[in-house]
């Protein structure tokens, strides 16, 4: 009998769940109901972090999709501290200059420039130009 542990299966499970949380966070966003939005990004980044690890790709989506949520929400403090978190793990997971940081980039600067740090947001602002046009160095 084989004993081996297989971490395919390991953590395929738990990474479903963390699909099926961000799912149910965009439906329920759809329809307005964010409170319950937000208790499954939180529910997924929960779970990404303790299934996939702090860094992963996961966490990544899951703190940017929480984020942006929150810029939306008129929360900027919490937004801010939850996209810098994205970013800081999608760099990780990717490197400074792939397009999966746009997003969470974009609503960053949002929220510094509601904040009144128009040279901050436009940094960010020229940093998404520069990632989508793939002109980054």
């Amino acid at each position: 009998m084989d004993t081996t542990t297989d971490t395919t299966t390991d953590t395929a499970a738990p990474r479903r769940r963390v699909r099926e949380h961000m799912a149910r966070a965009r439906w329920h966003r759809a329809g307005g109901r964010y409170a319950e939005a937000e208790r499954s990004l939180r529910a997924a980044l929960r779970l990404a972090r303790g299934t996939a690890g702090p860094a992963s790709a996961e966490a990544a989506d899951a703190a940017s999709a929480l984020g942006i949520l929150l810029e939306a929400l008129g929360r900027p403090a919490e937004a801010e501290e939850t996209l810098r978190h994205a970013v800081h793990l999608y760099e990780r997971a990717y490197g400074p200059h792939d397009m999966r940081l746009a997003p969470p980039l974009n609503a960053l600067g949002a929220v510094l420039r509601l904040r009144g740090d128009l040279t901050g947001a436009e940094r960010l602002y020229r940093r998404v130009v520069d990632i989508v046009r793939g002109t980054t160095t």
